[in-house]
This record gives C-alpha cells, sequence and structure tokens, in this order.
C-alpha cells in the first residue's frame, strides 16, 4: 500500500531595550550611569527560512521530515539557524460544492488525509514550533491519528489543538496552508523552499542532500560557513 502511495506523490498536478532592575526610576530617585563597564549582549543566530510542503500521509512526505529534515536539524544543531514553516497540504484544492453552497477539500490521499492535515495545522497553530514537529514526527509513524499517544510521550498539552480541530471545519483550517501551498503550483510532495524562492527544478537535489543545500543558502544569504557544514 506505501509503495502506492509512493507513486502517487511523485505525480500530477504548491532589543528593544528590555526594562531592567524594577522598572523605571521614581522622579525622587537619582540615576547613577557606570561607563567603566561595557555590557556585550549575546549573538543570536541569524535564521534560515525554511518551508516544508507535506501531507500526512504521503511516504515521501513522512520519509523526508523522519529521515532528512529531523536527523538534520538535530545532528547538525540547526535548529537555532532555522526558521521552520510547515504546510500541510500538498497537492490538496479546494471547490465550492454547489448542493451545500460551501467551500470544501479535497485531498490526494483521500478525506482522512484531509482531516490528519487539518489536525497538523491545528497543532502548528497552537503550539510552539520545536514542540509542534517533535508531535508531528512522532505521529507521522503510524499514517493514522495517534495525537493522544504521541502526546502523552512527549509531555505536551494539546487541548489547544483539540479544540482548534473540533470547533471549526477542515476546508476552513486548511485555507491560510492552501493559500500558500497553491501559489507553487508544485507536482511533487514533499517541497522544500528556501527563503520563499521556489526551485521546482531543484527539488529532487533538495530532497536527498537536504544538508548541502541548507548549507550552501545559508552562506549565501548571511556569508557565514556554519561549523558542521563540509
Amino acid at each position: 500500500m506505501n509503495n502506492k502511495l509512493s507513486i502517487f506523490c511523485g505525480l500530477g498536478v504548491l532589543l528593544i531595550s528590555i526594562a531592567r532592575g524594577n522598572g523605571q526610576p521614581q522622579s525622587n530617585e537619582t540615576v547613577v550611569t557606570s561607563t567603566s563597564t561595557t555590557e556585550t549582549a549575546p549573538v543570536v543566530p541569524q535564521k534560515l527560512l525554511v518551508a516544508i510542503h507535506y501531507e500526512a500521509l504521503c511516504p515521501d512526505s513522512v520519509y523526508f521530515i523522519r529521515r532528512r529534515l529531523h536527523d538534520a536539524l538535530l545532528d547538525n544543531d540547526w535548529w537555532r539557524y532555522t526558521e521552520l514553516k510547515l504546510y500541510p497540504f500538498g497537492k490538496a484544492g479546494f471547490y465550492n460544492n454547489t448542493a451545500t453552497k460551501e467551500m470544501q477539500v479535497f485531498c490526494q490521499h483521500g478525506w482522512e488525509e484531509c482531516e490528519l492535515n487539518a489536525l497538523h495545522a491545528c497543532i502548528l497553530e497552537t503550539l510552539e514550533i520545536q514542540e509542534a514537529f517533535k508531535l508531528i514526527y512522532c505521529m507521522l509513524r503510524a499514517y493514522s491519528n495517534q495525537l493522544d499517544k504521541c502526546s502523552n510521550h512527549l509531555g505536551l498539552d494539546v487541548s489547544a489543538a483539540r479544540k482548534c480541530k473540533q470547533s471549526r471545519k477542515t476546508p476552513e483550517i486548511l485555507a491560510p496552508y492552501g493559500k500558500e501551498t497553491l501559489k507553487l503550483g508544485l507536482s511533487f510532495v514533499p517541497t522544500i523552499v528556501f527563503e520563499n524562492v521556489f526551485e521546482p527544478y531543484e527539488q529532487s537535489s533538495i530532497r536527498y542532500n537536504f544538508e548541502g543545500h541548507f548549507c550552501s543558502q545559508y552562506e549565501r544569504k548571511f556569508n557565514i560557513r556554519l561549523p558542521t557544514c563540509v
């Protein structure tokens, strides 16, 4: 079954100063300024924008996220250099249901994938990105809804994600993700985009040599070669 899904994935027509001390001085306080010492603010690494357009039931998406992206971010300590955006939509689409006069969504691997994509979207909306990524990484192992099992394993509170999914319709949840993905007109899932520049003819190379492309993109943008880049 996974082999068939994998084929389908490849076919067809995506500081402000921080208040220090105990607040601002009162009018009757004396402010003493020292010029003898200099404080150096910690250097915040510059982050490369990386967008991943994927589908919850696409084996190619699962493989890339679990085997390429996850390992690259952790093994190279690249989270601090990465602004990660996940778009769980892929080669889905919207249509108007003339009978109900409502917008509907269809997904490459059927209704179940639409529901899982929407659940991933709610996770991304309600959790910090690294926590959301850990949860999605865990859930992608099973090709099914593993929210309870994975959230319990990771010790994450997913009540807001549940409320998001239960209180809103799937097309509404997926609308902003679809809007960004459909701009690309992608033909393969997953699709990886650096700094909002979509390179359709480089996708195969990016998928199989993600670390090399990340290194070259980071150096090109910031003129910095990361320590783990060869």
